[in-house]
This record gives C-alpha cells, structure tokens and sequence, in this order.
C-alpha cells in the first residue's frame, strides 16, 4: 500500500525592525546617564563609600522565584481511559456467529443483499467506519506470497470451547507483528495483524507465508482488523512493533479482541 504524504510546509516569517539603531543609542545614552548619578560622593578622607541602599543586606522576606516546574506527564485521552462498548448485538453470517455493539452492522461487499459464503463482508461500526473483514469461506493459500517471514505473537488467547462435534476447536485470537523480506528483490515490509488463527496452522508456521484462518464445519472462514482502522489510531501501513503495542495499550484494541474472541459457530 503507497501513499504519498507530503508534509512539507514553508513558513515564511518575515519581521521588519525599523530604528533598531537608534533605540540602541537612546538606551546606551540613558544608562550612562543612570550610572552616574548613582556613583557615591568621596568622603572627606577621600575614600569612596557606598549609599546606605546598597550596604543593606536583601530583604529575607523576598523569597527566590521559583524556577518553573517540569511539564506535566502527558494524560490518557478520553478513549483510551474508556471502556470498550458492551457487546450485546448478535450477529450471524453463513453459520458465523459473533457479537458486536448496538449499531453496528455487517453486510457483504458489492452484493446487494445475495451474498454468498464467498463474498467479503464489511463489519462496521455505528459511524459506517470498516472495522474487520469476515470471508466465511476462503482458500487457504498464500496467494503467491513467497517472502521470508519473521513473527512476534503479542498476544494469543484460545477461545472457549464451544463443544465437541461443532469442527470449530482448537482457535485462537492472535495479535502478530511480523518482518517480511522479499525473495525476489530484498524488498523489506512490516506489518501488524489482529485475527483468528487455527492452532494447528499456527504449530506448523515457519518462516513462508500462511493466511490466517480457522474453521467452522467444512468451512475455512478468516476474520481480521482492517489496517485501515488501526492506522486512524497510529499505526502506520508499515509500522513499527513501538505502535503496535500501543494500539494494543488503548480501547479499540479491547474492542475487537471482544469482538473477536466472541466468535463461534452460529446456534
């Protein structure tokens, strides 16, 4: 995915300083003004003595200034001390059952209310925004992706056990951050995946490629976090395993972990 984001900005400050010169002279003439008067008279032994204003000690009672304190620590914004929406709709798609909040919806992409376990569906929030991709049945191919992989499972939980004869378990939640290098060119990538994985699959990974589904029945679904909604909250199309932690730090995180971890086969 390329983007071209062009941030450069040309701040043009032009400040104009008319008679800087003669202000300099003005204030130069009234300080040596100043200093004269201020010069002691000479006793009558000649010496020099100070005014009485200057040999007396400071006032204790004027206490130092404060040097002013250290920025305070940055706060959690609202979101992030937030917590995630109650998941209390169901929704069900193709023998797929998983909740989500109120308002929220999911439809197949492009397929005008006939959609089939083939199609893509679009589970978004109440403000229309995609948050994951749900195939209900896919293949289980890399697609002629032959990069070198290196992996860091952030996290992984196993959801519950939904009962025997359902073809459902073993599953897992997994949050990935994963180093890719192009075997044809040496090209390097990085990315952040937030999904659910078969067990089994993610045993026999090694460094090649393995799309990330799990099963229901007969069918093999994926179900993941678009990468365009995590990056509305810092992560970037190649990002960096610094960002990734924090996306996991903050409220959208626990969000579709719920969503995700919800997930069984429809009853």
């Amino acid at each position: 995915m390329n983007r071209n984001r062009n941030r450069n900005r040309n701040r043009n400050r032009n400040r104009t300083r008319l008679g800087a010169l003669s202000l300099l002279s003005a204030s130069a003439l009234l300080l040596a003004s100043c200093t004269a008067g201020d010069q002691p008279a000479p006793s009558p032994d000649g010496s020099t003595q100070g005014t009485a204003a200057a040999s007396q000690p400071a006032d204790d009672s004027m206490e130092p200034t404060p040097a002013p304190s250290s920025a305070p620590e940055p706060t959690a914004s609202a979101s992030e001390n937030a917590k995630p929406a109650e998941l209390s709709k169901v929704q069900q798609i193709h023998g797929i059952e998983f909740k989500t909040p109120q308002g929220w919806s999911a439809a197949g992409e492009d397929c005008e209310g006939e959609c089939t376990e083939w199609d893509e569906w679009e589970i978004k929030d109440a403000d229309g925004k995609h948050v994951l991709t749900l195939i209900p049945t896919t293949a289980t191919s890399p697609d002629g992706d032959m990069s070198l992989y290196q992996r860091e499972l952030l996290e992984r939980t196993e959801l519950p056990d939904p009962g025997a004869g359902t073809g459902f378990h073993p599953t897992s939640f997994i949050a990935e951050f994963w180093e890719s290098t192009s075997q044809e060119d040496g090209e390097k990538d990085s990315g952040f995946d937030i999904a659910l994985a078969d067990d089994q699959m993610l045993e026999q990974r090694n460094e090649n490629p393995d799309l990330n589904f799990f099963k229901v029945g007969e069918q093999s679904p994926m179900m993941w976090v678009e990468e365009d909604y995590m990056e509305d909250y810092g992560v970037n199309d190649d990002p960096t395993q610094e960002q990734a932690q924090q996306f996991m730090d903050s409220s959208q995180y626990a969000l579709v972990r719920g969503i995700l971890l919800s997930v069984k086969p429809a009853s």
